[in-house]
């Protein structure tokens, strides 16, 4: 009798996992150990503040950089690294990619800094990548957001870039956060 209640109780909590919000297996409000216990997907690395991240995360079935932080003991942001170095061609690429995933599974997205007229024709996503890499080069941040959000949390695109040891560092990431 023990073990059936055990098995219930473990369904119930692993249904409520795949319907939560985040980043399957992952979800939205999970403690740093809970994260680390999915040991299928690490292994994990700990930062100095307690965020975690692992190399061997799955985004459509292809091994990403997934980053995981924590506010007050629970998961608030599962970052995927889509795109990470100086070269500005492989961040347009990973910018590329970041723009047909996000319109394939929520929607057109909107580049929140592209101060075109809204009447205008939206340019191809090979088009948009440029544009949002190079405002990023300049300003630092491009935010690409889909126009279907999903429950209990909010995806966002960024494009940032930054200087490391005197050169200029691009970072192409799919953020799920908890929403506010």
């Amino acid at each position: 009798m023990k073990s059936i209640a055990v098995f219930i109780l473990a369904l119930v909590v692993s249904l409520g996992l795949v319907a939560g919000a985040g980043l399957p297996p992952w979800q939205i409000g999970m403690t740093a150990a809970q994260v680390a216990g999915l040991k299928n997907f690490g292994p994990y690395k700990s930062f100095s503040n307690g965020d975690l991240e692992t190399f061997n995360g799955r985004l459509h079935g292809r091994k990403q950089n997934v980053q995981f932080y924590f506010q007050n003991g629970r998961l608030r942001r599962i970052a995927v690294n889509l795109g990470e170095g100086t070269d500005r061609k492989k961040a347009v690429a990973a910018c590329e990619q970041l723009y047909e995933l996000l319109q394939r599974d929520y929607g057109g997205v909107t580049i929140s800094e592209d101060k075109s007229p809204r009447s205008a024709k939206a340019a191809a996503p090979g088009v948009q990548a440029i544009a949002a890499t190079m405002n990023a080069d300049v300003t630092g941040i491009t935010h690409l957001i889909p126009a279907r959000q999903p429950a209990g949390m909010r995806v966002v695109g960024l494009v940032r870039s930054g200087m490391v040891g005197g050169q200029k560092w691009f970072y192409v990431t799919l953020n799920f956060d908890e929403r506010a």
